[in-house]
């Protein structure tokens, strides 16, 4: 009998042990850490390689131990010189003791191997902790009034790709009968594109106090910009500047996506294409001959969409894109509602194609319906 109790223990010991270690651990778990991380780990380390682009034509042995060498290679230069030092030690005590059969050398090995993972994992958790207040602090960047306007209702959408992104949004109202709605993206994801998306957007909250058109505030935006940002890097945008005594809106687009306009009365979808370049790209006497604006005069249940590439450039697995056509499709559909249900029908059928799998972009959207 207290034998049976003893082993009893044990048992619920040992299933204790287990519901902990495998707590939160699902299929889809699994599947994003062969499928993104394992993948993503390899494209990188790859990056800091000298192999090839394109894989070689035919798979040997030797160029099998070529590209693990190389891959090796890479993911110890990540390593701390200190670090590096001890998991060579590790490495090596692991293959002495396993030719030896000596249990010493492989214990040893195991606390090396193990203390170096714990030391890592610190630095990753710190490293999340600070994205987490870098998330913050860029939540907190984005508008939380929206005007209100007895003629406009405005919604809005934005979720980054990773912890924090390079996507921005933004809606002012300078006066009365003008408010004023940005969405932006800069080319890059991570803490430079959120820096930079940062930057953008409180330029184009001051600009947008004094000037007197879209194609203004760009040009003064990107005057600023092109002394600041490094080669390379450029920020797509598009404005939408809203006259409510006049009952117009007046875009300008900086590379961006086409906007997305609704007109009420002929049930129609037109995708505004204004030129423009992208901002950082050029100096601004090239950038303002590039630049136009185009003007529509609106009526009531008009509305208008902006949005980022992170939503029509959403995948699923099948390796299919949202597109302007998944946009087009709900806008028809959700025309007659509300600009927050729109949004949120916009949102439900993208969750729904991309089928739980998470955005490869940021993805942002802002919506104005004439009441």
């Amino acid at each position: 009998m207290r034998l049976a109790n003893a082993l009893n223990r044990k048992i619920k010991k040992i299933q204790e042990f287990f519901y902990l270690y495998t707590r939160g651990l699902n299929h889809r778990e699994i599947e994003l850490l062969l499928k993104k991380d394992a993948v993503g780990a390899y494209t990188y380390l790859k990056g800091k390689t000298r192999l090839p682009d394109h894989p070689a034509k035919r798979l040997t042995v030797k160029t099998v131990f070529f590209v693990a060498k190389e891959i090796f290679i890479s993911f110890m230069m990540q390593l701390t010189p200190a670090r590096r030092l001890f998991y060579g030690l590790g490495i090596a005590g692991f293959l002495v003791g396993l030719f030896k059969v000596d249990l010493f050398y492989i214990l040893i090995s195991f606390v090396i191997l193990n203390l170096l993972l714990v030391v890592e994992l610190v630095d990753k958790l710190t490293t999340r902790d600070e994205l987490e207040i870098a998330r913050e602090i860029q939540l907190s960047l984005q508008p939380v009034n929206i005007p209100e306007s007895h003629q406009l209702s405005i919604a809005t959408y934005s979720k980054p790709a990773k912890m924090v992104g390079g996507d921005f949004f933004d809606i002012v109202q300078p006066t009365k009968d003008r408010i004023i709605s940005i969405v932006g993206d800069v080319a890059d994801k991570g803490v430079s594109a959120a820096l930079y998306a940062a930057y953008t957007q409180s330029m184009f909250q001051s600009f947008s106090q004094t000037s007197i058109s879209p194609a203004a505030i760009f040009q003064s935006v990107n005057e600023l910009i092109c002394k600041r940002m490094r080669d390379g890097d450029f920020i797509t945008a598009v404005i939408a500047f809203f006259d409510l005594a006049e009952k117009s809106v007046t875009i300008a687009r900086a590379g961006h996506n086409w906007p997305l306009y609704y007109c009420a009365d002929t049930r129609t979808i037109t995708e505004l294409k204004p030129n423009g370049m992208s901002i950082g790209m050029f100096e601004n006497i090239q950038f303002a001959e590039r630049l136009e604006e185009q003007k529509i005069y609106l009526q009531q249940g008009d509305l208008l969409l902006l949005y980022s590439d992170g939503v029509t450039e959403a995948t699923n697995s099948e390796n299919l894109m949202f597109e302007v056509a998944g946009l087009k499709m709900v806008i028809t559909e959700s025309a007659h509602e509300s600009s927050e249900m729109l949004i949120g029908h916009i949102n439900s059928k993208l969750q729904s194609f991309v089928n739980s799998d998470e955005l490869q972009d940021d993805a942002t959207m802002v919506a104005i319906k004439v009441k």
